[in-house]
């Protein structure tokens, strides 16, 4: 029997080697934790344990074959979790980031089925602050530049860069039949992104539009939304009670970053538009401006201007009025890497409240300040929130 398990030990310990020339697997991750303050949450300000405000904790398996002639066979799985308790990430899935297989061929680009990321978040995210840093996500993150959800049943092709351009293009079924209800279209997505990019300047912009993204009759379609049976997947945004009956949400979104020495400036701007089932409707202008500076090869600085202009319309309740609530979002950080794996970071964000935005609202609706994953609602129209934490990568 000892002899039976010893061989089968050499047997996996020659295997990888045997295979490592036509083909990898990687073993990859990520984990964020820290501490976080809020000045007022429902009144009241707190301290707690947060997990995720920079990057998203994850692990995960990244696959290649070589299948010859330039083609090659991919794959990746990544799943989300929560340090400070262990629990996963993304309605509980087990990979909830990410779960595509597919063909690559060089010279062209990359063919993949699963759930992934909607182009917008490929090729134009980076130009927003929340792009890349998380603690100044927009609004309810309305956009979703900050990836609050992915797309399930997705078909995606992101081409090569040829010529300093990338295109990104994906649709997503809703894996009903039609004939009944919103049929084909009910819970299905489609998109479509481009990049260019020229030395110290880059440039993109895309357009998603989800159907019917939050509904209780389809739940396994291209949004896992907030009545599905694996977890509350989808939220369009914090808007006038907006969570529930999405009948469509269309994104529309563009930016630019430009390097100079040791800085790069960016400027983004994202049209949101939610339609609901009761016929009240919802938009946003989200303008971004936002600046990284290299102070040291291990320290950069990062500042981001959000200014959102809101719209809503028909809600019951409001005798017709169409209200207009803004906000002004302020965030400052630093991050400073500690090695090429590890970093430590600081970031404070203020936001404040204004037009239809600073009070309440007739019929229920609460819509004061409210900065994204800070832990809930201010009472009054300011809040701040201040976040630290350690992120590692293996």
């Amino acid at each position: 029997m000892n002899k039976a398990l010893f061989a089968a030990a050499g047997l996996l310990s020659v295997a990888p080697v045997v295979a490592h020339a036509q083909s990898s697997v990687t073993l990859y991750g990520l984990v964020d934790a820290g501490i976080g303050y809020v000045n007022n949450i429902k009144g009241g300000s707190v301290f707690q344990q947060t997990s995720g405000r920079l990057s998203g904790s994850r692990w995960g398996l990244k696959g290649n074959e070589d299948l010859g002639g330039g083609l090659s066979a991919v794959f990746t799985l990544e799943s989300g979790f929560k340090p400070n308790d262990g629990t996963s990430g993304q309605g509980g899935r087990l990979f909830g980031r990410s779960a595509f297989v597919g063909l690559a061929k060089n010279g062209i680009g990359t063919f993949t089925l699963g759930r992934q990321y909607e182009p917008l978040a490929d090729l134009v995210a980076q130009y927003a602050g929340s792009g890349f840093w998380s603690p100044s996500t927009h609004v309810g993150d309305n956009d979703n530049l900050n990836q609050t959800f992915r797309i399930n049943n997705a078909v995606k092709f992101r081409s090569d860069t040829i010529g300093g351009f990338t295109l990104d293009g994906m649709y997503a079924f809703s894996n009903q039949a039609g004939g009944t209800g919103q049929g084909f279209g009910n819970n299905r997505a489609w998109g479509v992104a481009a990049n260019y990019a020229n030395g110290p300047f880059s440039i993109g912009a895309g357009y998603v539009l989800l159907d019917h993204p939050d509904t209780a009759t389809n739940t396994s379609g291209a949004v896992g939304g907030a009545s599905s049976t694996s977890g509350d997947d989808y939220s369009g945004a914090f808007f006038y009670n907006l969570d529930g009956g999405v009948s469509r949400q269309q994104i529309a979104a563009a930016g630019t970053n430009y390097k100079l020495g040791k800085a790069t400036a960016g400027f983004a701007f994202s049209h949101t538009e939610l339609n609901y089932n009761d016929g009240s409707s919802r938009k946003f202008n989200n303008y971004d401006a936002n600046l990284r500076y290299l102070l040291t090869p291990a320290v950069t600085l990062i500042g981001v201007y959000t200014f959102t202009d809101g719209r809503a319309n028909g809600l019951p309740g409001t005798g017709g009025a169409t209200l207009k609530p803004k906000w002004h979002q302020f965030t400052l950080g630093v991050d400073y890497a500690l090695s090429k794996r590890t970093d430590v970071y600081l970031s404070g964000t203020y936001q404040l409240a204004a037009g239809d935005a600073s009070t309440r609202v007739g019929a229920g609706y609460s819509n004061i300040a409210s900065i994204a994953y800070a832990g809930g609602a201010s009472s009054t129209n300011r809040q701040v929130a201040v976040f630290t934490g350690i992120r590692t990568k293996f």
